[in-house]
Order: structure tokens, then C-alpha cells, then sequence
């Protein structure tokens, strides 16, 4: 073993609550007294963070000096939230175009880390944070997760795209967390998945919601039953958590689910509680929801996510469109005690999206199927590379007949209607993305 291993092995026995560090206290325990108070308290806390960022960017970036120079926009004049609409939006080519002007003078470049985004939508992104970025980033996370009874230090079992040298499963005794491998779940290796999960016998389970169900439906077509687990919960995120997920999730596991939606860009923070309600964190950023006329979605439509954050000093990212979606709910108000603006669920990007022979866009979130049409197979795929033609890759299992090829094409023709032609392709394997996801949709055109 090389020293750095070494030293790596014996850092990790130190427990979680102190390598966090003092810093990362301090900020779970303002955004938790944050979190609780006042609607018109929380808006008011987030108009000043807006106001301050907007300044913080034209005193200490070259690009948004020269932008709001260019629009007329005085930072020390933002009164209200509105006041923000005379600034551009922000989308990952003018980032990619402009970063070296984005990156604020006050910070020396020892202390900025870069990062790269996951390129779901085939467009990667890197960009630059602070190691106070990240700190503030689990805060809000731990923070969600309290709704379900997490603390840190419980046990927990990760799926999340893991890479593991030597094999499928590492335990890190200072976190008490058990990662598993999402690039070796294949059908052969989940009984040990399985097995490995009774031994260690965590308190909450997290991962993809892809990976979650490729685990989920194993446990249950194997008669497997996990009520003796006795999860508290099981953490979802970097994934738009459909319906069927949830249900078959819910169904195996024996426990509710706390789902998160954020970004690596650091735009918007929003999860779910127990009563099944999705929360704005105000403190994490300010969030605009648009129609495609640039009109403010209301209670029941559907509106892209346009963020603001309040925690990346590094590179400020003001008025970014995410490409993710959000469906609206009613008023302000949860019996959870949390009060901001409610979302029924969270939407998938464009890039999830299968496009028609007439040009027309189908939400993969309307491919969602309650029925048993995909009960005999192992796992499936939609991969499109031409307009009008989905192919839907198909692991079968050993029980797999004609007769199930039938209910597919029946269940799924009647939702194409004459917009889509379907090609069934039966494989023996489906690539994971190269951060072990796995994906519901494989687009390659451009949208």
C-alpha cells in the first residue's frame, strides 16, 4: 500500500461529524433556522442574497461588469425580484464561451476547484467552485434528508455511480457508508447486491433513481423480501424520479422516499417532504419558473427552471437555464411546517424527450408505464437517432415470449399513436453513461 493510500485509509476512520470541519456546522445550522421561518421572512432573506450576488458579480467578474454595462442594469437598484428580468439569461454555451471572464478576481485560483457536469444532455460543462461551495452544498442535502430521520453517522447504502477498484463494494468506516458498484449490476451479480445490503443493514439506502430500479426489480421478481431491512428511507437524486421508479422503488424497500432535485452548476435546491410535497430551499438560490413565451408558470404548468444561486462565489451563476422542468403546485403552505412555493413534481430536460415524425416533442415522463407490460424483462432502453423512429432495447428474461411483445407494442402504440414508429431490439446488455448511470433514454438527436 502507497503512503497516500495510507494516509487515505486512516482519514477515513476519523469520523464524518469532525472532518466536516467547523464551517460545514455553521451553515446546517443557519439554513436549518432559515428553513423554518416565515414565507414573506424567507422571500425577504432571499431578496437581500439576490442583490448581493447580482452586486458581488459586476464588482469581481469582467463579464457581468461589461453585461449589465451593456443592459443598462444598476446592481445597487434591484428592488424587487422583477428587477432581474432586464438581465440575459445565462445557458451553458455563453459559460463555455465566456469562463475565463466569469471567474471572480477575489478569489486566489489555489482555492478553485473545477468541476465537470455530467453532460446528460450530451453538452458537458465545466466550471470552477470553492471547497466552501461544496460545504454549503451538503448542507442543504443533510439538511432534506432530516425530514426522514437522518443524521450523520447513520449507516447508509450508496448506489450513485461509484467506481470500485478491485471489485463491486468498499465500506468507508468514517462515513459508515457502503458504496456498491452501479457498473457491475448486471443479472448474474444481483443476488449478491442483495446479499451484501442484508449484511450490512443500513438505515437508509441512496442512489440513482435508474440504479435504485434496476435493484428494486430484481427483490421483486426474485420473491426477495427486504421488511426486516427496516429502512427508514431511501434518498433519490440526479435522476428525475418517475412515477413507476417510485412506485416499484417504494414497493420493494418497504419505505417512503425523499427525492432531491439540484444540479453541480448550483442552481436551485428543491426536494420533497414527508407529505409529499416539493420545496424551494429560498436560501440556496433564487428560482424562476417560464413558460416557453417567457411568461411565470402558474399553479399546474409547466415552467423551465431559470436559477439564481446564492452559494458559487467563484463563478456566479445568474439567471441560468437549466433545461429541467417543474410542474407548479398550489400556494405556499405544508403541514411539514416548511413554507415556500410548492412543486407537484420535477420534469425531465429536453433531451428526455423523443421527438416525432412531425417535429413534436413526447416527454419520456409520459412513456411512464403502471401496467405489467415490462414484467418479463431484466431491463429496457429508448435510444432514438432519427426523427420518428424509437428503438427500445430490450434484456429479456428467461419467461420472455412473443405474447410480451405483443402488450408492449400495443401499450406504447396506442400513447405514439401514428407520431412514432417502435422497433423492439433485444440485447444482452445496456451500457451504463461514464458516471454509472443508467439511461431510461438514449437521445442522439439534437433538439
Amino acid at each position: 500500500m502507497s503512503l497516500r493510500d495510507a494516509l487515505r485509509e486512516v482519514y477515513h476512520f476519523i469520523p464524518q461529524s469532525i472532518r466536516m470541519g467547523y464551517k460545514y456546522h455553521d451553515f446546517y445550522k443557519k439554513y436549518s433556522e432559515l428553513l423554518y421561518l416565515s414565507y414573506e421572512q424567507r422571500l425577504e432573506h432571499q431578496l437581500q442574497e439576490l442583490q448581493r450576488i447580482i452586486s458581488y458579480a459586476y464588482d469581481h467578474t469582467r463579464y457581468y461588469h461589461n453585461l449589465f454595462d451593456e443592459y443598462g442594469v444598476n446592481p445597487r437598484k434591484i428592488q424587487d425580484f422583477s428587477d432581474i428580468k432586464a438581465i440575459p439569461f445565462l445557458t451553458k454555451d455563453l459559460l463555455k464561451k465566456h469562463m475565463e471572464d466569469m471567474i471572480s478576481d477575489c478569489i486566489p485560483r489555489k482555492r478553485l476547484l473545477y468541476v465537470m457536469t455530467g453532460g446528460s444532455t450530451g453538452n458537458p460543462l465545466g466550471f470552477y467552485i470553492t471547497k466552501e461551495t461544496d460545504l454549503r452544498r451538503l448542507a442543504f442535502t443533510w439538511n432534506s434528508w432530516h425530514f426522514w430521520g437522518y443524521k450523520m453517522g447513520m449507516p447508509c447504502a450508496v448506489l450513485r455511480g461509484a467506481v470500485v477498484k478491485g471489485g463491486w463494494f468498499h465500506y468507508e468506516r468514517g462515513e459508515k457508508h457502503l458504496y456498491l458498484s452501479t457498473y457491475d449490476m448486471v443479472e448474474s451479480n444481483m443476488g449478491a447486491y442483495v446479499d451484501k445490503l442484508v449484511e450490512f443493514s443500513p438505515s437508509f439506502l441512496r442512489g440513482y433513481p435508474s440504479a435504485l430500479e434496476i435493484l428494486a426489480r430484481y427483490v421483486l421478481r426474485a420473491g426477495v423480501s427486504l421488511k426486516d431491512l427496516k429502512l427508514k428511507a431511501v434518498f433519490t437524486s440526479s435522476e428525475v424520479l418517475l412515477e413507476d421508479q417510485r412506485r416499484i422503488i417504494e414497493e420493494a424497500f418497504h419505505c417512503p422516499i425523499g427525492d432531491l432535485y439540484g444540479n453541480c452548476e448550483q442552481v436551485g435546491f428543491i426536494a420533497n417532504c414527508q407529505y409529499d410535497n416539493y420545496h424551494e430551499y429560498m436560501e440556496h438560490s433564487y428560482l424562476e419558473y417560464l413558460k416557453e413565451d417567457g411568461s411565470s408558470a402558474k399553479d399546474g404548468e409547466l415552467g423551465e427552471i431559470i436559477g439564481t444561486s446564492f452559494i458559487n462565489n467563484a463563478v456566479p451563476f445568474i439567471r441560468y437555464k437549466t433545461e429541467d422542468y417543474a410542474l407548479m403546485g398550489v400556494g405556499h403552505q405544508c403541514s411539514c411546517g416548511i413554507q415556500s412555493r410548492m412543486i407537484k413534481r420535477m420534469q425531465g430536460r429536453t433531451g428526455d424527450s423523443l421527438k416525432t415524425k412531425y417535429g413534436n416533442l413526447i416527454s419520456i415522463t409520459a412513456l411512464n408505464s403502471h401496467s405489467d407490460i415490462f414484467e418479463h424483462t431484466v431491463r429496457i432502453q429508448y435510444y432514438q437517432e432519427k426523427e420518428g423512429i424509437v428503438i427500445l432495447k430490450i434484456i429479456p428474461r428467461s419467461d420472455y415470449t412473443e405474447a410480451d411483445s405483443k402488450k408492449i407494442y400495443a401499450e406504447l402504440s396506442e400513447k405514439f399513436k401514428d407520431q412514432v414508429e417502435l422497433r423492439l431490439e433485444f440485447v444482452e446488455t445496456i451500457p451504463l453513461t461514464p458516471r454509472g448511470k443508467y439511461k431510461y433514454l438514449d437521445q442522439r438527436l439534437k433538439l
